[in-house]
């Protein structure tokens, strides 16, 4: 279905417009963590709302341009990609089962055998991996709406391969050596992973 071929009927139509709030709703938490707040929107049915937020981004990122990028690492969205399509058919981790992300995780981290290495282009591997015959591109990786899920993930592998005072299969360290990790680190692109296979 085209976008513009997306209108909202009081039957038909509520599978679009529960698109339209749904991209809105996203696009409102990624302003509100890069600007402080949300945009201003106008109207009443969703994709007039949705429409008049569009606006007033491209207002607020006239003035504030240099925060385009992180804007656009929030929202999973490349440079140049058009953004209206982008938030209306997202790219979602969550289509994924849980058992295939860890299994292609543990998979991954054989791989690599044992060492320390950076973490995002390992988990760049593993989508590579998940993603490879979908139609859809895979999910960026980096401190956007995808972590969060991912990073449950390592941690769930990080307690099923913890086999201390032995050793352990996978542990998450800050990239420059410095002190613990925090429970819920926000950028994946600041931590390496520890990988020991006889733990795994």
């Amino acid at each position: 279905m085209r976008i513009a071929e997306m209108r909202e009927f009081d039957d038909g139509g509520k599978l679009a417009s529960q698109a339209y709030r749904n991209a809105l709703r996203k696009l409102q938490d990624a302003c509100e963590e890069v600007f402080g707040e949300q945009l201003e929107t106008q109207g009443e049915r969703a994709m007039a709302l949705f429409e008049s937020a569009l606006e007033s981004l491209k207002n607020r990122l006239s003035e504030h341009s240099e925060k385009r990028m992180r804007l656009f690492e929030i929202l999973d969205i490349e440079p140049g990609e058009d953004l209206t399509k982008a938030l209306l058919y997202p790219v979602d981790i969550d289509t994924l089962a849980p058992k295939q992300v860890k299994d292609e995780m543990y998979a991954e981290f054989h791989r690599r055998g044992k060492g320390r290495f950076d973490l995002r282009p390992i988990l760049r591997r593993v989508l590579d991996e998940l993603f490879t015959e979908r139609t859809i591109r895979r999910p960026n990786v980096g401190a956007n709406r995808h972590w969060p899920r991912l990073r449950q993930y390592i941690r769930e592998i990080e307690d099923e391969t913890n086999w201390l005072p032995d050793g352990q299969g996978v542990r998450l360290v800050n990239k420059g050596g410095r002190g613990p990790v925090a429970r819920e680190p926000r950028d994946p692109g600041r931590l390496s992973v520890i990988i020991d296979p006889d733990y795994l």
